[in-house]
């Protein structure tokens, strides 16, 4: 079987791209020649018959419905409970039907009382039991596309904490992490050591000189001194703002700017 492959279906930060009252250089080519037109962070893990995916932002509808073919997902993973990831979840409800009574959502448990509280009609009369419509992802991980996928916690700054995936399997070792800041280095040793591919979150290209109380994920120059970040083979950066101009290349070696639509193979 070939291998897995990561699709890219949305690569912007919480607002999008172009932010739809900004007329800065960015979001003005965003509109015309569109390199950095972004819509909120999504992505899908395919192999063979089976197809994960990754968040379920505001944006969900119409990233699906762009793919060539229908797309019912083996399973789907909720990072956290924000706008940006989750507000698609009402779509994949409708999925249910089309997918014999039952669509595979999982989130961390700590999670699901907070998708619980925005969606409470899906979760009427289910409380945590199997029936409920999202599930709580086991601790020892999901098989699913090849791999072995398990969540864990990281700092979102001043937005609380949010939750990245790595993905294991005998020959391949990869993260999904895009919405994190000042990860300690006990977790990073643990989840982010030894990896063939790294997916990382940095909304602008140089917050330095912002509050540092204000913010809640990477940027640009930040991620390209990340140790773990440098030691990865390949380093994708996604959750991108307006602020980063995805025409410009990137001064660090290994690392590139992740783009709507972009697939890349896995190990």
């Amino acid at each position: 079987m070939s291998p897995a492959e990561l699709h890219f279906l949305g690569t912007s930060d919480s607002k999008g791209v172009p932010r739809f009252w900004c007329g800065c250089a960015v979001c003005q080519e965003a509109r015309t020649t569109a390199a950095n037109r972004r819509t909120r962070s999504s992505a899908l893990v395919r192999h063979g018959a089976d197809t994960l995916l990754l968040d379920c932002g505001p944006d969900l509808h119409a990233q699906l419905a762009r793919l060539d073919t229908p797309l019912i997902p083996s399973a789907v993973l909720i990072s956290h409970a924000h706008n940006d990831h989750m507000l698609g979840l009402g779509d994949l409800l409708d999925y249910v039907g089309y997918a014999g009574g039952r669509l595979n959502i999982y989130a961390p448990e700590k999670v699901i009382p907070q998708l619980q509280e925005r969606f409470t009609y899906a979760f009427r009369g289910n409380g945590f039991h199997r029936a409920a419509p999202v599930q709580p992802l086991p601790p020892q991980g999901l098989d699913v596309c090849g791999y072995t996928v398990r969540a864990f916690e990281v700092p979102h700054g001043a937005n609380g904490t949010s939750h990245a995936f790595r993905f294991d399997s005998p020959t391949h070792r990869w993260v999904y992490m895009t919405d994190a800041l000042d990860v300690p280095a006990d977790i990073a040793a643990c989840w982010l050591s030894n990896l063939h591919l790294l997916v990382l979150g940095a909304s602008f290209y140089d917050e330095s000189a912002a509050e540092r109380k204000g913010r809640s994920v990477y940027d640009v120059l930040e991620a390209l001194r990340l140790p773990w970040a440098r030691a990865a083979g390949h380093v994708l950066l996604s959750h991108l703002s307006h602020d980063v101009d995805v025409r410009q290349p990137l001064p660090g070696e290994g690392f590139r700017y992740a783009r709507e639509g972009l697939c890349v193979e896995l190990g």
